[in-house]
């Protein structure tokens, strides 16, 4: 289980480049990049959301980079090509019957003279993709390490959503015998002398069983805590899945709330219903 929440830097240097990215995470239902650094490097945007997106199922990726250039380090100059083209440009001096000295600035603007690493995607990604894979790994760690700790929480509740559904289970089993008791003390009471033999009291006590009978709800919740324990253990996203199995869990709570007409009961379905609050708030951080 790992968290949508994060953050990670990374550094890089080589060849007079120092790139410094950082990335940090928040939750989102799906998977979305943003990224952050000067006019110069906006180049980099498709690469470095195609890296994340590799990493990252679910939540919003902030990318922060900033790259510094020593340009006497990052400059290169081809001589031999300076040469060739000093050469064409006295070539055609003498053509044009010209005798003014060729500028040096001129003969650096010649083609494949002068490169510079500032404006070579290509040269500079690898030190960037270095950065940026560091930054993403700390962001990764950090989000498995609260995945533990959210996973044990999810864990804690869910064996309390349990315990309430066995308490009542045991309380369910002795309604229809509480209410056929209750039902002849009030048919005394009120000088009403039926026995509970008699077709129209038991008439009674049958649709009360049938109306208050939980029994199908509390075997579905059972099998979705089930489901939802084993989902815990399961690796890759899986935020999705347990939110849908919580939001099939809330229902059969709530039809277990609408049906229930003694107090023991009901204490049992608050404490449910007060972890499936917490487990959905949880679940919001989940990947």
């Amino acid at each position: 289980m790992v968290s949508m929440t994060g953050h990670g830097r990374g550094i890089a240097n080589a060849n007079g480049v120092r790139v410094v990215v950082e990335c940090a995470s928040v939750n989102r239902k799906s998977a979305e990049v943003v990224f952050a650094a000067s006019r110069d490097y906006l180049a980099f945007e498709p690469r470095v959301r195609e890296e994340v997106l590799g990493s990252v199922s679910r939540g919003r990726v902030t990318v922060n980079m900033n790259i510094a250039i020593d340009e006497a380090k990052t400059i290169h100059i081809d001589h031999k090509a300076a040469k060739a083209y000093y050469k064409e440009l006295v070539a055609l001096q003498k053509v044009l019957g010209l005798t003014a000295e060729i500028p040096l600035r001129v003969i650096l603007a010649g083609p494949c003279v002068k490169s510079d690493l500032m404006h070579e995607p290509d040269k500079l990604w690898p030190t960037v993709k270095k950065a940026l894979r560091t930054a993403l790994d700390a962001l990764l760690a950090m989000r498995a390490k609260e995945g533990r700790h959210l996973k044990s929480v999810l864990k804690r509740e869910m064996i309390n959503i349990s315990r309430a559904t066995k308490g009542i289970a045991l309380h369910a089993d002795r309604l229809k015998d509480r209410y056929r008791q209750t039902l002849q003390e009030r048919l005394c009471s009120a000088g009403l002398q039926r026995e509970l033999a008699d077709p129209h009291v038991s008439a009674e006590i049958a649709l009360f069983a049938e109306r208050c009978d939980i029994t199908e709800e509390l075997d579905r919740i059972a099998s979705h805590v089930e489901q939802f324990l084993e989902k815990l253990t399961a690796s890759g996203p899986i935020g999705r899945t347990l939110e849908f199995i919580l939001q099939e869990m809330m229902r059969e709570w709530n039809t277990v709330g609408s049906k229930s007409c003694d107090i023991s009961v009901s204490r049992f379905v608050i404490e449910a219903k007060t972890s499936l609050d917490r487990i959905r708030e949880q679940l919001a951080n989940i990947e």
